[in-house]
């Protein structure tokens, strides 16, 4: 039934539960885990800013990052014997998940709710109701 699984992974405590579940579905279903990070260039020149690096060393700081995270739930996946392939993407996160999602006929979504904001200027809910509209797959949210 799920033969795709994709599952944006951010390194929240949420997007880890939804990790630990997309494994558990995986192994229910057989299905191969896309795990993708996406960095958001929107917000790479407002953390330049905020934090007086360059926007060159935060874009090295959160590919850095996504790594770790994209690592940390391949390291899980192994564990239970799952099929996974990392991603690791710049653009628009929303943007990013959609495009990968058609382009990989991924047959779910997986996505952490956080109580934090995500992209700057558009609440999270925002953020998951735009993937919720647009997605071509069903979508699954993890509080």
């Amino acid at each position: 039934m799920f033969e795709k699984i994709l599952l944006p992974i951010s390194g929240s405590d949420e997007s880890i539960v939804a990790a630990k579940l997309a494994i558990e579905l995986a192994i229910v279903h057989k299905s191969q885990i896309i795990a993708m990070n996406v960095i958001d260039t929107s917000s790479v020149r407002q953390i330049a800013r905020a934090s007086g690096k360059t926007p060159g060393e935060i874009e090295i700081e959160l590919e850095e990052n996504g790594w770790h995270h994209l690592y940390f739930v391949e390291e899980l996946a192994k564990d239970n014997n799952v099929r996974i392939q990392l991603l690791l993407e710049q653009g628009l996160p929303q943007e990013r998940i959609l495009r990968k999602a058609k382009e990989l006929n991924a047959n779910l979504i997986i996505l952490g709710q956080s109580s934090k904001r995500g992209t700057p200027g558009m609440a999270l809910d925002r953020f998951i109701q735009f993937i919720l509209e647009q997605a071509l797959c069903p979508v699954l949210i993890i509080k």
